[in-house]
């Protein structure tokens, strides 16, 4: 994947726009397979999963592309007088070959959107479903497979062995979805490498009701959220 990347293939808005029509055209073929997996994985029914996650997707890919030439244009800063008549650009460069762990209870959002932005910002990515959402890891496998170029994008499946191998890959950035004790091993093998992370760490999300709440508007919001995603 790295002598992919180094033939600059990624660069081209016209491959990423093709990659990004791709993987829209795949989650609409598949979606009913798709929303299957999760079902067998959480018990989380159709629309759930349509709203949670495959719409959100959906979006994230259609406002890339329709923002893609302006998000990729190089930007005009000041330049500091005593460096003039020259011109001062940022110009926005990807990084290389990502890594993206997923987590179970979002099996989609947590893998599929990062590819998103893999594609928009022309990097490669290794994706490694959680193992705990086996049904939702092996359609996030072929979704990849069928319709996005495998040169650039592959779905690595198996357990904590395969994680760890992945870990200590020297890759360019590690996107991580998962606890706060395995984001600390992570992030440690990573600092080996000097290689970036974007951690997003699961937590508790505490309530706090006093005497003035509406109870019975409360409660429906307290349980939805609770309960609209398996717990």
């Amino acid at each position: 994947m790295k002598e992919t990347f180094r033939t600059h293939k990624t660069l081209y808005n016209g491959w990423r726009k093709e990659q990004l029509t791709a993987l829209i055209r795949g989650m609409e073929e598949m979606k009913d397979e798709l929303c299957e997996a999760v079902f067998k994985d959480l018990g989380r029914d159709a629309f759930a999963t349509e709203l949670l996650e495959l719409g959100t997707i959906k979006n994230s890919a259609q406002w890339d592309m329709a923002n893609l030439e302006k998000m990729t244009k190089d930007e005009v800063v000041d330049t500091e007088l005593v460096l003039g008549p020259g011109t001062t650009l940022i110009h926005y460069e990807p990084l290389g070959v990502c890594g993206i762990y997923g987590a179970w209870n979002y099996p989609y959002v947590v893998t599929l959107k990062p590819i998103i932005q893999c594609i928009t910002s022309g990097n490669c990515a290794l994706i490694k479903p959680s193992e705990i959402a086996v049904h939702s890891g092996l359609a996030v496998k072929k979704l990849v497979e069928k319709y996005l170029d495998t040169d650039c994008f592959q779905v690595l499946l198996g357990g904590v062995d395969v994680a760890t191998k992945l870990n200590h890959l020297k890759l360019d950035l590690i996107c991580f979805t998962g606890s706060t004790f395995v984001g600390k091993i992570v992030a440690q093998a990573a600092g080996k490498n000097m290689i970036p992370c974007i951690m997003e760490l699961g937590g508790k999300c505490p309530v706090i009701i006093d005497r003035t709440a509406n109870m019975e508007n409360t409660v429906s919001k307290v349980c939805f959220g609770r309960f609209t995603n398996s717990g």
